[in-house]
């Protein structure tokens, strides 16, 4: 008996010890004391977090954006994750999820705007959560909309993404849908707006636009980018039509890959806004560096990035009745 029993004892008091403080945080909250108070907070929910665990999530390299930028952004996000729950791993490790982030930067009056996405895969590959969302910083941009982006910026769009990942993260581990993510290495185009347009007086007015299929683009970007400009423009309020008409504008988008040394290529979007007599309105343009090839596949989130800082535009260069 001895050593045999001195151990279990040990184990039951350990037990009973552990079984007593959940007890007491839970009374504590359930009763209104603690800071937390009525509402549910405060201890009971460091209590859940105690006994919940940290979610633990990997993350991949981010793309579309400076080397720089990725790494403080990456730094960014370890912080801001511990501080909500979470812990994120920016070298992978013994994760449980991926978390892989798309940026946009687009020069925005006399500033930039960071369009993110970030999608979290589980272990199957399966995307368990998406969240987005922009950030408009203000300063000189000038032809790189990056230049403007500093520390500050960086950690809120850090804080944001900790927050609708913290609440939007499956609380029992399951994956809420099988829908693709991008490959790691298909960044999405940085986005500099150049646009020319006519005066709105001298616009007809219009019954809607329609969007072209998207030329030269590699993979399945003819379809991603062309539906997901569809779905942008129509969340902008823009009236779409599905074939010619009266008065009806187009906008045709159009994708040139080059290769470049180091085994990248440069890339360009330009989306075209035409009147209804086919007289050009203006151009939206994005361009970035790209790893060679790495468009070649689905495009994923990153056709829904690179629509989503162009719409914008296009939308300014449009008649308001469309």
């Amino acid at each position: 008996m001895g050593a045999d029993t001195r151990h279990v004892r040990g184990c039951l008091r350990r037990i009973a010890s552990v079984a007593l403080a959940a007890f007491a945080l839970a009374c504590l909250s359930g009763c209104g004391g603690g800071p937390g108070g009525p509402s549910g907070g405060g201890l009971f929910s460091g209590a859940t977090s105690l006994f919940g665990g940290s979610k633990k999530i990997a993350v991949a390299p981010i793309i579309g954006t400076t080397p720089q930028v990725a790494q403080e952004l990456s730094d960014a996000l370890v912080v801001a994750g511990k501080e909500r729950g979470l812990t994120l791993l920016p070298d992978g490790g013994n994760a449980n999820y991926t978390l892989r982030g798309y940026l946009v930067a687009t020069s925005e009056g006399k500033g930039s705007k960071i369009t993110y996405i970030w999608d979290v895969n589980d272990a199957g590959g399966q995307r368990v959560a998406r969240v987005s969302g922009e950030e408009v910083v203000a300063g000189r941009s000038g032809a790189d909309p990056w230049s403007s982006v500093h520390s500050a910026a960086i950690r809120s769009i850090a804080g944001k993404t900790a927050s609708q990942l913290s609440a939007s993260m499956p609380r029992g581990g399951g994956s809420a849908s099988s829908v693709a993510a991008a490959s790691d290495a298909a960044p999405a185009a940085t986005a500099s707006t150049a646009s020319t347009p006519s005066p709105r007086a001298a616009s007809p007015k219009a019954a809607g636009v329609i969007v072209a299929p998207v030329s030269g683009a590699p993979g399945d970007g003819q379809r991603s980018l062309t539906t997901a400009l569809k779905k942008r423009l129509y969340a902008g309020g823009v009236k779409l039509a599905n074939g010619p008409a009266v008065n009806v504008y187009m906008v045709k988008g159009s994708v040139k890959l080059a290769d470049a040394s180091g085994g990248k290529q440069s890339i360009r979007i330009d989306w075209q806004v035409l009147d209804p007599s086919g007289k050009k309105l203006g151009t939206v343009s994005q361009q970035n560096m790209i790893p060679r090839g790495s468009l070649n596949g689905p495009w994923g989130a990153i056709a829904d990035a690179a629509a989503g800082a162009a719409a914008a535009g296009i939308i300014k260069l449009l008649p308001k009745s469309s």
